[in-house]
């Protein structure tokens, strides 16, 4: 599987030069240009590879380079820079870093370095990423596809996961603020991550407050916030319950009549909860969306499993216990995750702590998850092709389309009237069970 490489520079545009280089030769890369953000990426995502310049203000090189060996002993590292001196040269080595190149680079030969810590895209690779990102019909096609490039921290591997951040996406091209309806423990705060590098922030941090902290002062308080260069132009704002989500409309309107920089800003509001999501679109109108609970969203589960099973494993330099076996895949992918994006990042980074350096066993989910009944292996598959029906049900009721309309188009007879009854029903084509 391809791996993932971090490109730091200080100077954006060698940073952007040397991640189009990389993604040219099938590489998938993200970049930062502060050291610092660089290390918040590093806590939150599974590298194989990082390539770092050395001249840098406030951290130079070898200073990110010890942090990041505080993360991750064994993590290969490229450092890039000008003629260093032998006391710069001698620092880096006690260091344990994987290599050293002069700039400018020879292209051919940081290639063949690079090759040697991080793989490629295959063609194979290549070509399941390109069905990923389509469905049929031109217009799906081209909803899929309308936002910049995939989420970095968001895992949008569902169809109703895409679906959920092209709407936020929308939202966002076409006002300044946002609303987010987000289950407990859910990944709000990820999307509006991936919003603010799509808004052109790059690694910029974004300001989360509350929404009383927000308010408080009026608009000169918003002003405060959103006169600092360094920081994102996106501010995530926590509310505590609906009723706040007239008040903060009321708000807002007030704001962009008094401070001119906000109409070029967007401000996400987050309300965690059980609220109906009918009731919360209606209220927050065409400024509203809903992040889809996990247990709709096996793909996301698995990218989100695997992410803390490599990030836990690789700081413990445990690397085969971010490997599981096939009935902990099943496991996994089978539990509905009443806790969302918390409780898989809880019960992963905990499962990881507690295995030896093995693949992940069903005995040590079970600690923690409870008795999660695992078939046979001759039936798993049509276990999980159910459980993917049911999934793509709730997707394309997600859409709006009622149950009478869906059943008639699927030809699915009169007796499904509810979304109970549609999850209830047989396999709609049975054939899939037996590949």
């Amino acid at each position: 599987m391809a791996g993932r490489i971090l490109v730091l520079d200080d100077e954006e545009n060698y940073a952007e030069m040397l991640q189009d280089l990389l993604r040219e030769h099938n590489y998938q890369v993200d970049m930062a240009t502060r050291p610092e953000r660089a290390i918040d990426q590093l806590e939150e995502i599974p590298y194989d590879l990082v390539i770092s310049d050395y001249k840098m203000p406030v951290m130079d090189g070898a200073d990110f380079l010890k942090k990041a060996r505080e993360l991750y002993p064994n993590l290969p590292f490229i450092l890039v820079s000008g003629l260093m001196n032998t006391p710069e040269l001698v620092k880096v080595a006690n260091m344990s870093v994987t290599l050293v190149m002069e700039k400018p680079l020879d292209t051919a030969a940081f290639l063949s370095h690079v090759a040697k810590f991080a793989e490629a895209m295959t063609a194979d690779e290549k070509e399941a990423f390109a069905r990923e990102s389509a469905r049929s019909g031109a217009q799906a096609a081209k909803e899929l596809r309308s936002y910049p490039e995939e989420p970095r921290f968001f895992s949008a591997g569902s169809a109703i996961s895409k679906r959920f951040m092209q709407d936020a996406w929308s939202v966002c091209r076409s006002g300044a603020h946002l609303f987010m309806l987000e289950p407990s423990g859910g990944d709000a705060a990820l999307a509006v991550k991936d919003i603010s590098v799509w808004r052109g922030n790059l690694d910029k941090p974004i300001q989360a407050v509350d929404f009383e902290a927000f308010t408080t002062g009026g608009a000169g308080k918003v002003k405060e916030l959103l006169a600092h260069e360094e920081m994102s132009d996106v501010v995530s704002v926590r509310l505590s319950s609906p009723d706040q989500i007239a008040e903060a409309k009321g708000h807002f309107e007030k704001v962009l009549q008094a401070v001119e920089v906000a109409k070029d800003s967007l401000v996400v509001y987050l309300l965690e909860g059980s609220m109906p999501e009918a009731d919360f679109l209606q209220m927050t109108e065409s400024a509203g969306c809903v992040v889809p609970e996990l247990r709709k969203r096996p793909a996301d589960v698995a990218q989100y499993a695997r992410r803390f099973a490599r990030l836990v494993a690789d700081r413990a330099a445990k690397p085969q216990a971010a490997e599981f076996t096939p009935e902990a895949v099943y496991a996994v992918l089978a539990f509905e995750w009443p806790g969302n994006y918390q409780q898989v990042q809880d019960v992963i980074s905990k499962a990881v702590k507690e295995s030896e350096d093995s693949p992940m066993t069903l005995d040590t989910l079970k600690g923690m998850l409870g008795d999660v009944a695992v078939p046979a292996p001759e039936a798993r598959l049509a276990a999980f092709v159910k459980n993917a029906q049911v999934n793509q049900l709730d997707a394309l009721l997600a859409s709006g389309e009622t149950v009478e309309a869906l059943a008639r188009r699927l030809e699915l007879g009169s007796s499904p009237q509810t979304e109970d009854d549609l999850r209830k029903i047989p396999l709609i084509n049975p054939k899939l069970a037996n590949l």
